[in-house]
């Protein structure tokens, strides 16, 4: 099982890094479908959303995406029985590296820029998953 955990966290840094590299007018499509799906829910659950939904739906997806790495990392360390004390600074700094790098290839794709901010939103969905993962165990 620990392999299995391992794989999945090498898949979700290509699918971050393959999203990365596409040009703005492909990403731009791909955020302008979500926004209008999420706007045609919005509207049949009688919900006002306000603001660049666009905007806000990217971010969110940012958020989450390195959510889900930082709590998949967890599983990759507790699988391979690293202690919680080992295992949080490489936790952490793996998904740095990978905020960082995942800005850092954006600035060689055509129509986009990396961002400081990205990356700390980026940091920030992983360590929000880190510390809901060591809450969870501490609670058991």
């Amino acid at each position: 099982m620990r392999y299995f955990w391992l794989l999945l966290t090498v898949v979700l840094v290509c699918l971050i890094f393959v999203n990365s590299s596409l040009p703005a007018t492909d990403s731009g499509k791909l955020s302008g479908f979500v926004a209008q799906l999420a706007l045609q829910l919005s509207h049949l659950l009688d919900i006002s959303l306000k603001g660049n939904v666009e905007h806000n739906i990217r971010k969110l997806a940012h958020f989450l995406e390195f959510a889900c790495l930082g709590l998949l990392w967890c599983k990759v360390f507790a699988s391979f029985r690293v202690s919680n004390r080992v295992s949080t600074g490489y936790i952490l700094l793996f998904c740095l590296v990978t905020a960082v790098v995942d800005e850092y290839i954006q600035l060689s794709s055509p129509g986009r820029d990396g961002k400081v901010m990205d990356v700390l939103l980026d940091f920030s969905g992983a360590l929000c998953a880190w510390l809901w993962y060591r809450i969870v165990q501490w609670c058991e």
